[in-house]
């Protein structure tokens, strides 16, 4: 039974498909085993992009603060600008409404009783209005019927303006003389009035807007206008009689001296250069400030030649340098 097995086998062995099957089977490798990757830590790249976002975020917001800065400011300044430049246009406008007015008002207040300048008279006054849809209401603006006598200006002047939204009203005072005869005698009446003349402006281009009429002259003076001073203690030391002897050779300098020599004793010079003498100097009153001084006080200068006095109101802040008195402003009230 053995002997029979193993001839099996070497059979089997020596079988050539065998052979070449066994062949095959050692030709054919087996895979090698790669070692798995381990991937890669990329937390540290995403943190760095992710600050790099917010760095950049951060700079592009603090940058748009700047620009609206400065955005605000040059809107500011072309504001302030623009506010100026209005402020001058309405300067520049007074002056001009005042020149156009001036043949206006020689016109209106001159009436010559006679048909040929009555006629003449109405035609240029007419030329002066504001154009309108009613014209024949207009046409009877500047009538005189009826009128027995003339009118003659004598002079007038500017008296004030009233500003509103879209007109302003213009106010002369005017002298006439109502001119009329009687029995062939020629009687004359002095009068005087405030002329009020509404008007319209477009820049430096003007119209009459409405009816010229005449009222009581008002007073101007403020009585109820009170210049209102800070209370506070004057100062009374070791340095109050020093200031008051510095005042005055100040002064006698600024009546008398250069520019160039007062810049020894001024921050900007200035001087009378000789125009008045000095006299004296009244109602001191001296205010510790900071490190120096507030003098308010009234300089009494004089005319050279017939010696009336000139009084300026002056206020002085003045400190004290290596053992000297210097002015720092000077302010004219």
């Amino acid at each position: 039974m053995k002997k029979k097995k193993n001839d099996g086998k070497i059979a089997t062995e020596n079988n050539p498909l065998f052979s070449a099957f066994k062949k095959k089977l050692k030709a054919v490798k087996k895979p090698e085993k790669k070692p798995k990757s381990i991937p890669r830590d990329r937390t540290k790249i995403i943190a760095i992009g992710i600050w790099s976002m917010i760095a950049t975020l951060i700079f592009f917001a603090f940058l748009s603060v700047l620009l609206s800065i400065n955005t605000r400011s040059v809107v500011n300044d072309i504001e302030r600008n623009q506010v100026k430049n209005s402020k001058q246009k309405e300067e520049v406008s007074i002056v001009a409404g005042e020149r156009f007015l001036s043949e206006f008002i020689t016109e209106y207040i001159n009436v010559k009783n006679e048909n040929d300048a009555i006629e003449q008279r109405h035609k240029k006054l007419m030329s002066y209005l504001a154009t309108e849809k009613d014209e024949l209401e207009q046409e009877t603006l500047f009538s005189i019927s009826g009128a027995q006598g003339d009118r003659v200006l004598n002079d007038f002047v500017l008296y004030n303006v009233k500003k509103g939204d879209e007109d302003s009203l213009f106010q002369y005072k005017v002298n006439y003389q109502n001119v009329v005869k009687v029995k062939k005698k020629e009687h004359k009446f002095d009068k005087q009035a405030l002329l009020n003349i509404p008007v319209k402006h477009k820049g430096d281009q003007f119209a009459v807007s409405g009816t010229p009429y005449l009222s009581e002259i008002y007073d101007l003076k403020g009585s109820d206008i009170v210049n209102e001073k800070e209370d506070r203690e004057e100062y009374d030391g070791d340095q109050t009689a020093a200031i008051k002897e510095f005042l005055g050779t100040f002064f006698r300098k600024y009546a008398e001296e250069t520019k160039d020599e007062m810049s020894y004793v001024m921050k900007k010079p200035e001087t009378l250069n000789g125009h008045l003498v000095f006299g004296d100097v009244e109602n001191i009153q001296i205010y510790k400030k900071g490190d120096g001084f507030e003098v308010s006080s009234i300089a009494v200068f004089k005319e050279k030649e017939t010696n009336l006095p000139v009084k300026e109101r002056f206020t002085l802040s003045i400190v004290k340098n290596s053992g000297q008195y210097y002015v720092n402003q000077l302010k004219h009230q």
